[in-house]
């Protein structure tokens, strides 16, 4: 506890930063869509006053919720049509899939010129995402019910295919998406926290070293993306200009 108020009381979780931003983005008439939803849609239903049109798509049962309009389905395939969505997001999902050049190319397809997809994911080089990619993935319930106490029926497989910036660059110019925001983040060491004491201050002397040190920034857990489809007569007139 003392670990806890002494270096994270003050300090915004990442999926706070996600919740502000979507907060600022949505707006009345405009059609979201929570790529990855999950079995509650937490993030829509924070989303309820915004006037947006609400959609959420998950593979899990969806519990119904008012205002929401829900999808069980692969978010690689998306049952809405071409051009039809302004705002799209995603949170701890992307380090589970498996096929990114589908993903990426869905969002593209969704998405209405100068419609934006945000997402919230792991970095492939934090420790903990490290640790995860050296495990197999069906010792990680297991794992995660003991150092988390999370159900071991709601741990999926990772996969980080798309969970550093040269692969999200790639997958995103391959798909027509041009990358607008890149940032790294952290939050205290969960992990830790059932493990006792020191450990946990420890893992949180080693946090707050990676926020402190810009060159470590690549190494912080969590990696905030945007990604814009261009606005199509400026994307050609771009070119035009390029060819000139």
């Amino acid at each position: 506890d003392w670990t806890y108020r002494r270096f994270w009381a003050d300090e915004k979780h990442p999926y706070r930063l996600l919740r502000d931003r979507l907060a600022e983005l949505a707006e009345p008439g405009l059609t979201v869509v929570d790529a990855g939803c999950g079995y509650t849609a937490p993030a829509l239903r924070e989303l309820r006053q915004s006037g947006a049109r609400l959609i959420g798509v998950d593979m899990v049962p969806i519990e119904p919720c008012d205002g929401i309009e829900l999808h069980r389905g692969d978010i690689a395939r998306i049952p809405l049509p071409d051009a039809s969505v302004d705002l799209l997001y995603s949170r701890s999902v992307m380090e589970h899939v498996t096929d990114p050049d589908a993903v990426f190319a869905e969002a593209r397809r969704l998405l209405r010129p100068g419609g934006r997809w945000v997402f919230l994911t792991a970095n492939r080089w934090d420790y903990i995402s490290l640790a995860s990619r050296l495990t197999p993935n069906r010792l990680h319930g297991a794992i995660v019910h003991r150092l988390e106490g999370r159900d071991e029926e709601d741990v999926f497989p990772t996969a980080y295919r798309c969970n550093d910036r040269r692969q999200i660059a790639r997958h995103a110019a391959a798909a027509g998406l041009r990358v607008d925001r890149f940032s790294y983040h952290r939050q205290y060491p969960s992990m830790f926290m059932t493990l006792g004491g020191v450990p946990f201050f420890v893992a949180s002397l080693y946090e707050r070293l990676l926020m402190r040190a810009p060159m470590l920034a690549p190494l912080r857990g969590w990696l905030f993306v945007e990604l814009v489809r261009p606005d199509e007569p400026a994307a050609r007139a771009e070119t035009v200009a390029a060819a000139a």
